[in-house]
């Protein structure tokens, strides 16, 4: 990475890692003082704005679900802007995952980018000289690398296990890029570039226009992220950039070594039952998975319970019968041939996968029988849907395949997801969590632990080198310390209020009434006459002639009970004083765990001043 404000690597990945959580912007401002603090030992002395894409109107922007938040930082030096774009997270990214990256036919997010990041740019007040840096994990630094090189959006991009560009995006979006295609291989358009040029001759000539760009393209890649195995077997994928791999996970040999044996159409065929899956899984529910693998309306089968409810459905709700049959003529097909695929490879893809580790002999004995059973099912309706294609009415009721038909379609109701649970119970996708977490930037994080640091999440970890190794979140320690000391001093200003607060509407009150009742009494017992109309209901004018010579008032102040709280807030400052001594005394125990010149008392002391 180019020299710059924030320029530390894994100051970078943890904020990344950070916007995940989609933190108010006092809170991400807090956060960004915190983790440059850890990482530097000094304290970020800068104005700091921040935009997020969630505070945007523009409807691209929203539609595409692009996730984003740009900080523009100014150290009275320099000026600079960074913009962190989240992975995938929602359907929306999902779904554009497998237009974008793995097709190459969408342009949607890298285009959201470019345009989130003009109007940060307007929002924020930023120079036209300030660099602006991207950061991105996963899909994030896909779009924001397909962004610069489409249009130039970025000075510098920095991704962490990230997707890869699709050559077929880029001809789409850089206008040179696409000249210079054509006149290389003498191409009309994409679908002719498709046809007539083979991925790999693409690959090189891409890598080879962008060699000036991608020496601003930096990325970290985990040797078993699954997307860095896959990227060889994606037609148009293409790295680029200066590429730092780090492994992971030793204990298992890599994605890409275990992909090696296998033929790239099935390796993209598992991938797109992989992707569909992920999908109807992110959805949720029996509904949504038959919604998303089958395009059926679950709601249509709600009554369908057996062969004659199946019968009688047909029968009389003909138009639910039409669309679902519809729906599965145009869904089973193509994801039957995918399944079919992936059985007819089933040793060589789970036997990797067991012989490297990831999952055990049980585990891929169920995920084959399982994808056997669905397989059978949905070749049943393959075969119903070609067989009585051309029947109606008497004639598909007295079909003998028909019962077969209807049986599968009460799998579908019934039975297709306690198949996907049998897969789930038997510890399959657990198993492959390892993969998974080898896709995250955690485990990249704990890869590059150096000397007595480490991480724990993104939280940094110190180990005590001060007698026994001793292991301590810093991150959280400094979190307590900074959060929790303003916490107990609202509360001493809170007890302080509520002590003032019993003086004056207590006692200083009650004093003010027993005052205004003793200066009437003077008054009366000084001034009689001024009360003579007190007398008028003794006589009447204008006969009245009754003077009040003199008053005198037997008073009796009572003192006023129950106002005495002197113990309720000395308890309630020995409990602030008590938390403020907790606190201190764990600040005194971590710094004890630590030599001098590891600045942990400072590290304390600084964390305040933000």
């Amino acid at each position: 990475m180019a020299k710059g404000i924030l320029d530390y690597e894994l100051m970078a990945m943890r904020l990344t890692n950070k916007e995940y959580e989609n933190m108010t912007a006092d809170k991400l401002e807090s956060t960004i003082q915190q983790i440059y603090l850890e990482e530097t030992g000094s304290l970020l002395d800068a104005d700091i704005k921040i935009f997020h894409s969630s505070d945007t109107e523009d409807s691209l922007i929203n539609q595409t679900g692009y996730n984003g938040t740009a900080i523009y930082i100014d150290d009275g030096n320099q000026e600079e802007m960074y913009v962190i774009s989240q992975g995938t997270t929602n359907g929306p990214d999902w779904s554009f995952n497998a237009k974008g990256p793995l097709a190459g036919e969408s342009i949607d997010q890298p285009q959201a980018t470019d345009l989130f990041v003009e109007q940060a740019k307007n929002k924020l007040g930023v120079d036209e000289d300030a660099k602006v840096i991207s950061w991105g994990h996963s899909l994030g630094h896909h779009n924001n690398a397909e962004a610069y090189l489409g249009y130039g959006t970025f000075d510098e991009v920095y991704g962490m296990n990230g997707a890869q560009v699709n050559a077929y995006q880029l001809f789409d979006m850089n206008i040179d890029f696409q000249k210079a295609v054509i006149e290389k291989f003498k191409v009309r358009n994409d679908a002719d570039l498709r046809q007539r040029v083979s991925a790999d001759e693409l690959e090189v000539f891409t890598k080879e226009f962008f060699k000036d760009e991608s020496k601003n393209i930096h990325q970290i890649i985990s040797s078993d992220d699954p997307l860095n195995g896959l990227t060889p077997f994606v037609p148009g994928m293409v790295e680029l950039g200066q590429i730092e791999v780090v492994d992971t996970n030793p204990d298992v040999s890599g994605i890409k070594e275990l992909a090696k044996d296998i033929p790239p159409e099935v390796i993209k065929d598992v991938q797109d039952l992989a992707l569909i899956y992920a999908k109807a899984d992110n959805a949720g529910g029996t509904k949504e998975v038959a919604k998303q693998l089958f395009g059926v309306n679950i709601d249509y089968l709600k009554d369908v319970n057996s062969f004659g409810s199946f019968l009688s459905w047909y029968t009389f709700n003909q138009g639910e019968f039409d669309e679902t049959v519809k729906a599965l003529n145009k869904s089973v097909p193509p994801l039957l041939d995918k399944v079919r695929v992936v059985l007819d490879n089933k040793d060589l893809i789970f036997g990797r996968l067991q012989e490297a580790g990831y999952i055990s002999l049980k585990e891929k004995d169920t995920m084959i029988e399982e994808l056997e059973l669905i397989e059978s099912h949905l070749s049943t309706i393959e075969d119903g849907l070609n067989a009585n294609s051309s029947l109606s009415g008497v004639q598909f009721l007295q079909d003998i395949s028909t019962v077969a038909f209807g049986g599968s379609i009460l799998w579908i109701k019934s039975s297709l997801t306690a198949s996907m649970d049998r897969m789930k119970d038997s510890g399959f996708f657990e198993s492959l969590n390892k993969i998974v977490a080898s896709h995250s930037i955690p485990e990249l994080l704990a890869a590059m632990s150096k000397g007595n640091k480490s991480y724990f999440g993104t939280d940094m970890v110190y180990t005590a080198t001060n007698g026994d190794p001793i292991k301590v979140n810093i991150s959280a320690a400094l979190r307590m310390y900074r959060e929790t000391l303003p916490i107990l001093e609202e509360k001493e200003t809170k007890i302080r209020n509520f002590e003032q607060a019993v003086k004056e509407e207590l006692d200083d009150s009650y004093k003010d009434e027993q005052r205004k009742v003793q200066d009437e009494i003077d008054r009366m017992e000084s001034s009689p006459s001024s009360y003579r109309d007190l007398l008028a209901k003794h006589g009447h004018l204008p006969t009245f002639n009754k003077e009040m010579k003199s008053i005198k008032v037997h008073e009796v102040f009572y003192p006023l009970e129950n106002n005495d709280f002197d113990e309720e807030i000395h308890e309630l400052k020995k409990s602030v004083e008590s938390g403020k001594l907790y606190i201190e005394k764990y600040r005194k125990a971590i710094e004890d765990l630590f030599d001098e010149e590891d600045n942990v008392s400072r590290l304390f002391d600084f964390s305040r001043r933000f």
